[in-house]
Parts: structure tokens; C-alpha cells; sequence
């Protein structure tokens, strides 16, 4: 265990570091990512002066869950991006390296990359959560807990539909077309689910554990509804992670020869 987090940590950091190595470029997808993301702002406006009020959800839950859901999107871009590549790497047979490695194969995979762009999506992501913060008054004693919370269950809804990739070949930008919709569907308020669809957003794609949950939570203060949070959390990582190895066993080898260290 200790030599995983040490290899973690190393790899981790070569990750990071080979990402901003051009800083340069970094530094203005960073900002046009901001920017993109900045449109949202004035759409949220115009439908909150509208609507003032969407059961129970107002402008404040719109941006708090909107800064929450993308700052997450933000740091598995940068910290995992291998993890939305899964599928393109089992088609290129780059999977047949990883399994030289004396280390968890999902590890070496997921920290194998890195996109810049999460560093404009983590800055713009807190920068709208610290407003809700000062603007509105909101609790923020608990969003470092919201974010890894939010960052554990995006990755593991990454993970786990990425891992169908070991089935389905070519899947690769159908798997991106979820990503984006997991986390859209995290920035929506929490009363457009209803019904089968608010228990979808609780088990097979839990968007409701990374925004509504916290959300619900900062203004209610019921901790047994956090400690539900962090339960579910934990169960779909656990899930999730299974679910790969079970896919790892079914992978074909492709052509591609190389050892990584």
C-alpha cells in the first residue's frame, strides 16, 4: 500500500509536471476556458428572473452547483484524464504496457495523462463557489469535503462507463458524450429529477452525490444526509473499480509493444 501512494505520488507528479510544461498554452486554454464556462452565467440569470424560483431551488443553488460540478470536472481533467481515455487506449492495445508494470494497471492508467484545460474549470469552479460564499451568505466551511466527494464520484462514473470500452471497440467518443452529460446533468437543479430519474441520479449515475446532496446539505446541516453521501460515494468507487477489473479480464491484447516505468 505504501509503495502504491509512493509510485502515486511520483507519477502524479510527472503528470502535472509534463501538463504544465507549456505554460504559455496552459495558461490561455485556462482562460478560454473560463470564459466558455462564463456563459452559463447570464443564462442562469435570465432564467432565475424569470422563474425566481424552481421548486425550492433558486439562483444560489444554481451557481453553487454549477461551481461544483465543473471544478470537479476540472480536477479529474487534470489530475486523471487517463481515466476518459480508457476506451481509446484498450483500442490502441496501450494497455498491454500498463500490464508490464508491477502496479495497479488502473493507477498507471489513469494518472497517464493529464488536460490542461482543468486548470481553467477548477479556477472558474471555485471562483463561482467562493461568490455563492460572499454574494449569498453560503456555508463553505465543507466544500473541500464536496469537492473530493464530487471528484471521487465523477471519476468513478468515468471509470465505469469508460470500462465498457472492453466490450464495445470504437466506443471512445461515445464515452465522451457521457462524460459531458454526467456532469451537465450534476449542474441541473435537483427538482428536474423526479421519480425513475431521481433514483437514477442516485445509483447508476449519482450526479445527485456530487452537487444536490452537498447543496441540500449546506442549508439543512443534516449530517446523517452527509454521512449518506459519503457512504454512496464510497460504494460507487467500489463499484465502479470492480466493474474494471472485470473488464480487464475479458481485454485482448492489441499489437502495440512497450514497457512504461
Amino acid at each position: 500500500m505504501v509503495a502504491n501512494l509512493r509510485f502515486f505520488w511520483a507519477l502524479l507528479g510527472m503528470t502535472f509536471k509534463s501538463a504544465t510544461s507549456q505554460r504559455g498554452a496552459m495558461l490561455v486554454r485556462a482562460f478560454f476556458s473560463v470564459i466558455t464556462h462564463s456563459i452559463y452565467i447570464p443564462v442562469w440569470t435570465v432564467v432565475f428572473s424569470i422563474s425566481p424560483d424552481i421548486s425550492g431551488w433558486t439562483m444560489q443553488h444554481a451557481f453553487f452547483a454549477y461551481g461544483l460540478s465543473i471544478s470537479c470536472w476540472g480536477i479529474v481533467s487534470l489530475l486523471a484524464f487517463g481515466l476518459r481515455t480508457i476506451p481509446e487506449q484498450i483500442d490502441h492495445g496501450e494497455f498491454d504496457s500498463y500490464l508490464t508494470l508491477p502496479r495497479p494497471v488502473l493507477l498507471s492508467a489513469a494518472i497517464s495523462s493529464s488536460k490542461n484545460t482543468g486548470l481553467g474549470e477548477l479556477l472558474f469552479g471555485t471562483g463561482l463557489i467562493i461568490f455563492c460564499g460572499v454574494h449569498f451568505g453560503m456555508s463553505l466551511v465543507f466544500v473541500p469535503l464536496f469537492l473530493v466527494m464530487g471528484s471521487v464520484v465523477f471519476a468513478s462514473g468515468v471509470l465505469l462507463f469508460a470500462t465498457f470500452g472492453f466490450w464495445l471497440k470504437q466506443y471512445f467518443a461515445s464515452a465522451e458524450e457521457i462524460y459531458f452529460n454526467f456532469s451537465l446533468m450534476a449542474s441541473r437543479p435537483a427538482p428536474v429529477f423526479s421519480g425513475v430519474f431521481k433514483v437514477i441520479a442516485l445509483t447508476a449515475i449519482p450526479v445527485s452525490l456530487m452537487s444536490h446532496v452537498p447543496i441540500e446539505f449546506v442549508f439543512t446541516h443534516h449530517f446523517p444526509l452527509l454521512g449518506f453521501a459519503i457512504l454512496g460515494t464510497l460504494a460507487y468507487a467500489v463499484m465502479a473499480i470492480s466493474f474494471f477489473k472485470i473488464g480487464l479480464r475479458h481485454y485482448e491484447s492489441g499489437s502495440r509493444f512497450g514497457v512504461r516505468g
